[in-house]
């Protein structure tokens, strides 16, 4: 049994999205997610307007009298980002591996307090899990509380840099991918994939040309990704 810190950015607002959100968008604030990431990376045949309107109605749903703008983005992430993306991940680690998790975070009691607490509990001198940085600077002064925060990123830009040249003819070659991108835009992309955002767009070619094969062709993996790409 393993306990996870999964939930804890989002109830005691850990994210800088957040600090964003806050403010209002005269002083630069900003929705959540405003611009996905083939805006800034413009390779799509034709460009998708309405992929946000999920999240729009999300954010009409959780905005309620009495509200913080905080308070709202912290719900969206609540309803869509931890189950989609954090939780989904998280099970299927641990449950590959049989073992146990808890996320004591998510326990409802925990959930519903730490909700309620005003804005600058959470967020305060332009830090997140201010209430939580605080506890453990009393308790725990070696945990460096208030050193920044530091995510878990995995270096994927690095990986499809260094792998850019052999697997961006392989991804570019795949129907589902020279159905909604240009074959020439998407090499010149994975040779030139080392930043955030572009690495981060070659990763999401990459992963649907595999889903595209599995579900859609109904071929199954035949080794490695560069032989199951050939």
């Amino acid at each position: 049994m393993v306990l996870s810190g999964e939930g804890g950015d989002e109830i005691f607002g850990g994210y800088r999205r957040y600090r964003a959100a806050m403010r209002p968008r005269w002083l630069g604030g900003k929705a959540m997610r405003s611009r996905g990431n083939f805006d800034y990376v413009p390779i799509l045949r034709n460009h998708p307007t309405n992929w946000r309107d999920g999240l729009e109605a999300a954010e009409v749903r959780a905005t309620r009298p009495g509200r913080s703008r905080l308070m709202v983005a912290q719900e969206i992430d609540v309803g869509n980002w931890l189950p989609n993306d954090l939780l989904l991940k998280i099970d299927r680690a641990l449950m590959a591996h049989a073992v146990e998790g808890r996320t004591p975070f998510l326990d409802s009691g925990v959930v519903a307090a730490a909700f309620l607490l005003p804005d600058a509990l959470k967020v305060n001198k332009g830090l997140g899990k201010w209430l939580l940085r605080r506890w453990l600077e009393k308790n725990c002064p070696a945990a460096q509380p208030f050193a920044p925060k530091k995510g878990f990123t995995v270096p994927i830009g690095q990986w499809i840099g260094n792998q850019g040249a052999r697997l961006g003819p392989l991804v570019a070659a795949q129907p589902g991918i020279i159905e909604i991108a240009e074959p020439a835009k998407v090499i010149a992309l994975f040779r030139s994939s080392n930043g955030q955002r572009k690495g981060l767009a070659a990763w999401i070619l990459l992963f649907y040309a595999l889903w595209h094969r599995t579900h859609v062709l109904g071929l199954p993996p035949a080794g490695d990704v560069f032989e199951t790409l050939i």
